[in-house]
């Protein structure tokens, strides 16, 4: 009963968030920026914990005070385009997306190749999604179930209305593989800490990690090409996708060795796009708890 209530409420504020005008329904959701920053104090701790880590404690207390108040802020306008583009024109969402290198696709797509996009959770992911799925291929995407099946149903719907197919998280490789096998595109993001059962273990920023291993089996089973991918932030809620050369499939006897190198050099990718412009990644995420857990448990006695 409770959760049909609390449904009910949610539907009634994405209904006066879709109505109200622009400026002041991202005016709101600044506002909850800010109040994340002030409020959430466990995971400030974890996002600088994160930036010492990788980083070496070079950066200025300046520096990592505006990345965790840039963390709040895209995190929140995630579901601020998960609302808006409920409503957006073609037209409009041309008008806000540039695309970089898009020949990159169309080329592979002339030549018939499987194709897998990788990303990680940076920038505005929600544009990410609908743009391609919109303007340049249909995309099976993956997304982990919560404890509320309505709400859940609602961000699919609202997804799914730009042209993708979501999939659960529980058992995604089988469907995954069969819109493989029907020469549908697949995209993943593989830049969360996964346990060693599930993964690859690669350098991922410099540090040992492991990594979602999904998009390397299929690779190698299907000889797909790997396309790396990501959008960037600009001004007045502009943003750039950039596409990158393909990770050409890579398949000898020695299955364990091609899904390591493989894994690896998806993981150089996804690292040098989060080095264009660090600020755009998902840093209250604890990527690195797999290899060293000390440093989480340092910080959170601080």
């Amino acid at each position: 009963m409770m959760k049909k209530i609390v449904y009910k409420l949610f539907l009634v504020v994405i209904f006066i968030l879709r109505k109200i005008p622009k400026f002041l329904r991202r005016a709101f959701f600044r506002f909850i920026a800010t109040c994340g920053y002030l409020f959430a104090k466990k995971t400030n701790r974890i996002i600088k914990t994160n930036l010492d880590f990788i980083f070496g404690n070079t950066l200025s207390d300046l520096e990592i005070k505006e990345i965790q108040k840039y963390s709040y802020f895209n995190m929140i306008l995630w579901v601020q385009s998960l609302i808006e583009n409920l409503d957006v024109t073609d037209e409009e969402l041309r008008k806000t997306v540039q695309i970089e290198n898009l020949h990159i696709i169309e080329n592979l797509k002339k030549e018939g190749k499987p194709l897998i996009f990788i990303s990680a959770h940076y920038g505005n992911i929600e544009m990410l999604s609908c743009y391609i799925n919109r303007f340049v291929i249909p995309l099976h995407q993956v997304a982990r179930e919560s404890n509320f099946a309505e709400i859940d149903n609602f961000i699919i719907k609202a997804r799914e209305s730009s042209g993708s197919k979501i999939i659960f998280k529980s058992g995604a490789l089988k469907k995954l593989v069969k819109a493989m096998m029907k020469n549908e595109v697949i995209s993943l993001l593989i830049d969360q800490n996964i346990n060693s059962k599930d993964g690859e273990e690669v350098i991922f920023l410099g540090k040992n990690a492991y990594q979602t291993a999904s998009s390397s089996i299929l690779a190698r089973k299907f000889d797909a090409y790997i396309v790396p991918l990501a959008i960037f932030n600009q001004d007045d809620y502009k943003y750039k996708i950039k596409i990158y050369e393909p990770i050409i499939p890579i398949k000898t006897s020695n299955e364990d060795e091609d899904l390591k190198n493989i894994s690896q050099l998806e993981a150089n990718a996804i690292s040098a796009i989060i080095k264009e412009d660090k600020k755009q990644w998902f840093w209250p995420h604890k990527r690195f708890k797999s290899h060293y857990r000390e440093i989480y448990e340092k910080s959170s006695n601080n």
